[in-house]
C-alpha cells in the first residue's frame, strides 16, 4: 500500500494548489487557495489561456484591486476557482487579501464580495469556504459570516487561544501552521504535530463541531501522524511523494505534551503577523503581475 492510499483511508485530503493541471481527475476532498498559489499557477502558465481570454474581456475595467469595489483581481480570483471547483469533492477555500486581516469591516464586506461573485456565475455557495487570518477581527467576522449561511476557513492557527475562540464561535473548520511551530520551537518530539494533537484532543474532549485541517508541513511523517485530523492539506510535492512511498508499519508516533507552548522562545503572534505579512507581499506581486499584463495588451 501507498503512503497516500493509507492516509486517504483515515483522513479526507485538501490540496494546497490553484493548478488545474494538476487537480484534474485525481478527485481531493478540498482545495486550498491563496495569492502564493494563484501566482505561481500563472507564473507557470498553466492558465495561459483562460488569462488571455478574461483580461481581453475585462482589461477595460480599471480597477485592479480593491477592498470595497468589485476589481479585476476578484473577477480572476474568482474564476480561477470556478476552474478548479468541478475537480474537488466537497469544499474550496477563497483566501481574503491580507492586508484587511485586522479589519472586521472589511472582512465582512469582501466576503460577500466573493460570495456574490461565487453566485453571479453559478457557483455552488456550499462548496465555498472564505479563508480569512485568525486574528481577534477575523475570527468575529467569520463568527458573524456564519450566521448568514457562509462558512469559513480560519488560517494562521498557532496557539490554543486562537483555536478555541474558533470552537467557541462554532467556526466551520481551522487550519494550524505544523510546520511553522516546529521551526520556531525545540523538543524533543516534534512541536508542531504535538500542537495539533493538543488541538484535536481540545476539540473531541469538548465536542466542538470545527473540523481541523492541518496544514503547513515540512516532513512525511507529520503528516502521518496527524491523520487524527478531519483534514489535511498538502502540497502537489507531499502528494507525489506520499504516492510513491510505500507504507510501513515503523512510524513514529509524537507524544502529546501539552504543556509545548509555554516554551519562551515561543511567540505565536509573531508567527500570525509573519505569515500575513507574506501572504500581503504575495498578493502584491500578484497585482502587479496582473497590472504589467495588462499593460502590455
Amino acid at each position: 500500500m501507498k503512503f497516500f492510499d493509507f492516509i486517504k483511508n483515515k483522513t479526507k485530503i485538501s490540496i494546497d494548489s490553484a493548478d488545474i493541471n494538476f487537480i484534474k481527475n485525481k478527485l481531493f476532498n478540498a482545495a486550498t487557495t491563496n495569492p502564493s498559489l494563484i501566482l505561481k499557477s500563472i507564473l507557470s502558465k498553466v492558465y495561459n489561456k483562460l488569462l488571455y481570454a478574461f483580461l481581453l474581456k475585462n482589461f477595460k475595467k480599471k480597477i485592479i484591486d480593491s477592498d470595497y469595489n468589485i476589481s479585476l483581481y476578484d473577477k480572476l480570483l474568482v474564476n480561477i476557482i470556478a476552474n478548479i471547483i468541478p475537480y474537488i469533492e466537497e469544499k474550496i477555500s477563497i483566501e481574503i487579501p491580507a492586508r484587511i486581516s485586522f479589519n472586521y469591516n472589511k472582512i465582512i464586506f469582501y466576503s460577500y464580495k466573493i460570495i456574490y461573485l461565487c453566485e453571479k456565475i453559478g457557483i455552488n455557495l456550499k462548496k465555498i469556504l472564505i479563508k480569512i487570518p485568525a486574528t481577534n477581527s477575523g475570527i468575529k467576522a467569520a463568527k458573524q459570516l456564519k450566521n448568514n449561511n457562509i462558512n469559513s476557513n480560519l488560517t494562521l492557527i498557532f496557539n490554543l487561544t486562537q483555536a478555541k475562540k474558533c470552537f467557541d464561535s462554532g467556526i466551520y473548520i481551522i487550519s494550524p501552521f505544523v510546520g511553522r511551530v516546529s521551526d520556531s520551537i525545540y523538543c524533543k518530539y516534534d512541536s508542531g504535530v504535538n500542537f495539533v494533537k493538543n488541538l484535536v484532543n481540545l476539540k473531541n474532549n469538548n465536542n466542538y463541531s470545527t473540523k481541523i485541517m492541518a496544514a503547513s508541513f515540512r516532513n512525511i511523517n507529520q503528516i502521518i501522524n496527524l491523520t487524527c485530523c478531519d483534514f489535511i492539506t498538502i502540497s502537489p510535492i507531499y502528494y507525489n511523494k506520499l504516492k510513491n512511498i510505500n507504507y510501513k508499519n515503523s512510524v513514529l508516533n509524537y507524544k502529546s505534551n501539552i504543556d509545548f507552548c509555554n516554551n519562551e522562545n515561543y511567540n505565536s503572534i509573531k508567527l500570525l503577523n509573519n505569515g500575513i505579512k507574506q501572504f500581503d507581499i504575495d498578493h502584491n506581486r500578484l497585482i502587479k503581475l496582473i497590472s504589467n499584463l495588462i499593460n502590455n495588451l
